[in-house]
């Protein structure tokens, strides 16, 4: 039995200009939040930023997700995100609950300004790694836990449609989508080239002299 690790960071991805045009991946929205890992162990909820920083504090409303799961104990990769009215994501909202470490202000925020955990992969359940099982094997654990409450879900992910995919994150108004090789393992804190991201909108800042 796998002892569930508590120092890991999230996978990466790289960017390119357009998405993979085969049928080997699966393609999901990006969303526009904070990156982070959710460990529930028991009753016990923690929260990591990608640069591993406790950031449960700040998040009160995500701790209900261990009353959620029947499972025991599990690692989840996905974003925080704050919805816009639209359904779209908000990180001009989200930014007041960042950085937030008192509890009080954090409950409070959590009414006034709730945020939702998009879980795109799961890392570990109940003893057994998964880091070196493919995406669609992770994808399908992921699916089964049931993840639809009133802070959390799993969005939805397309296999083989890449424009489609990237067209309706253009329509919708998000950031762009992200691309992930089918048989990819999970690969904490490098940027193997097997998840892909590519934007609606690129931006870079120059300065002209």
């Amino acid at each position: 039995m796998a002892v569930m690790p508590t120092d890991l960071v999230p996978m990466l991805t790289t960017l390119r200009k357009e998405p993979p045009a085969d049928e080997r991946w699966a393609f999901e929205m990006k969303w526009d939040g904070v990156r982070a890992l959710i460990a529930v162990d028991g009753a016990r909820v923690r929260i990591t930023s990608r640069n591993r920083l406790d950031i449960t504090t700040a998040y009160p409303e995500l701790r209900g997700l261990s009353e959620h799961l029947e499972v025991k104990r599990v690692l989840l990769d996905g974003e925080i995100v704050r919805l816009d009215a639209r359904g779209r994501p908000d990180f001009a909202a989200l930014q007041k609950r960042m950085h937030v470490s008192s509890a009080d202000a954090a409950r409070q925020l959590a009414s006034s300004d709730p945020v939702v955990f998009f879980a795109f992969d799961v890392l570990h359940l109940d003893g057994r790694s998964l880091l070196s099982s493919p995406y669609t094997e992770r994808r399908a654990v992921l699916d089964a836990l049931g993840l639809d409450g009133p802070s959390w879900q799993v969005p939805p992910a397309f296999e083989g449609a890449g424009e489609a995919a990237f067209e309706a994150s253009r329509s919708r108004g998000l950031e762009g989508v992200v691309a992930k090789r089918l048989a990819s393992a999970y690969h904490p804190g490098k940027r193997t080239g097997e998840w892909i991201k590519v934007k609606n909108v690129l931006a870079q800042e120059v300065v002209v002299g």
